[in-house]
């Protein structure tokens, strides 16, 4: 088990997803997104098929140390609206890596917002 972070960008939509996170959870070449039903949680897992609930990996994201985004208005509002952020801001999550289960949780209710110097999307 490793931490690491997720971020959104709500002003562009946009997640990313960094690298070691991929990693951890098999490089695969899909995943998905599931929030817990109390909405204090966010899982990233593998995900075997493509369809409406899964992202394509592109390959070329296992061969740096960025990561990978992704375009999702109606996950970046589903989130913000149920832990009321600010739409105009970023958010930083928190989040452990599990190797064994091939899954990445991250705590919603510990988002951070990024400075927006930090970020040239927010």
């Amino acid at each position: 088990m490793h931490e690491t972070h997720i971020s959104f960008y709500l002003k562009a939509n946009r997640i990313r997803i960094f690298v070691d996170a991929l990693r951890g959870i098999g490089s695969p070449s899909r995943i998905c997104f599931m929030i817990e039903e109390s909405g204090e949680t966010l899982l990233v897992a593998p995900y075997g098929k493509r369809d409406f609930r899964s992202h394509a990996v592109p390959p070329e994201v296992y061969g740096g140390t960025g990561g990978m985004e992704v375009s999702s208005f109606k996950l970046c509002r589903i989130i913000a609206n149920l832990h009321h952020w600010d739409l105009s801001r970023s958010y930083r999550v928190p989040g452990k890596v599990y190797p064994e289960q091939k899954a990445a949780v991250f705590k919603l209710s510990e988002a951070e917002v990024i400075d927006h110097a930090e970020s040239d999307l927010s």
